[in-house]
């Protein structure tokens, strides 16, 4: 049966590890979700979408009880694309890995500018190791946000792909195929809800594709809601359903879309739904 959501971001915890340039500052406590409130939330989540992230903000690795949050992702059936800076991924051991929730593995490279070149290099190296050796059927997907002409870009774009020396990378909407289900893949930039300044939006799809869970419980319409500003309600407090389900979402919903005026603090969002494919350039 078709589901109301094509995902659900639940951030387990917002606390990182690094402190890149590109990530939000929030004014929230820094804090971590209980297993037990978060098996809670799945279980009602699972209702209105499949596939689900661990984040809004934070870093999913750095919450001590990870590998019993995916365990629990898994008894509730849900598919999971767990995105993280990959600086922790031997933290837990490789078990954590055979969880059947897991779909796709995103590492978030742009957050390598914030280490020292020689970490930048080992960390780089294992996350190509663990990308050759993982599990079979998980996808993996190196991201790279940022000038695609910059320096950095242009360096761990080649040594990833001379790492992969036996394939022909293919071009697949914003990156390449560098392997069966190993992917490269560019993104832009963008400035998060009130840093970029009152701007033109015609709309988004927040609370229509997605919507967001912050570690507080706090009901967001979607990922880049960080500090709750759009909170529809919490829910530590009402069941799920009644939330998203709420005549002042459904308003909310319309004014995202574009169909009423859209709120002012969607307005400073510098984020852009993906158009048409990139083409990847490469050359030195």
């Amino acid at each position: 049966m078709k589901k109301q959501f094509k995902r659900a971001f639940i951030e387990i915890t917002n606390v990182c590890n690094l402190s890149c340039e590109f990530c939000a500052s929030s004014s929230r406590a820094k804090s971590f979700m209980p297993p037990k409130t978060f098996e809670t939330i799945a279980a009602q989540v699972k209702f209105f979408t499949s596939l689900i992230s661990l984040h809004v903000l934070g870093e999913p690795f750095m919450h001590p009880q990870l590998p019993e949050i995916l365990s629990i992702c898994s008894r509730q059936k849900l598919n999971l694309n767990l995105v993280t800076n990959g600086t922790l991924i031997d933290k837990f051991g490789p078990d954590i890995f055979q969880e059947k929730c897991i779909k796709q593995i995103s590492f978030s490279l742009h957050s390598f500018k914030a280490l020292p070149n020689k970490e930048q290099l080992e960390k780089l190296n294992r996350l190509i190791k663990f990308a050759k050796t993982k599990p079979s059927d998980i996808i993996i997907s190196f991201r790279l946000r940022g000038n695609p002409e910059s320096s950095f870009i242009k360096e761990t774009a080649h040594y990833i792909l001379n790492a992969f020396p036996d394939t022909c990378p293919t071009q697949y909407k914003d990156g390449l195929n560098l392997r069966d289900k190993v992917y490269l893949n560019f993104e832009d930039f963008f400035k998060w809800p009130g840093q970029g300044g009152q701007r033109e939006k015609k709309g988004c799809l927040g609370l229509q594709h997605h919507f967001a869970v912050l570690c507080s419980g706090e009901i967001v319409p979607c990922c880049l809601d960080y500090d709750g500003k759009l909170s529809i309600g919490n829910v530590n407090a009402a069941p799920l359903k009644d939330i998203i389900n709420n005549p002042s979402a459904l308003i909310l919903k319309n004014s995202i879309a574009g169909k009423t005026p859209i709120p002012k603090y969607c307005a400073t969002c510098g984020f852009i739904m993906p158009g048409t494919p990139k083409q990847i350039n490469l050359r030195p």
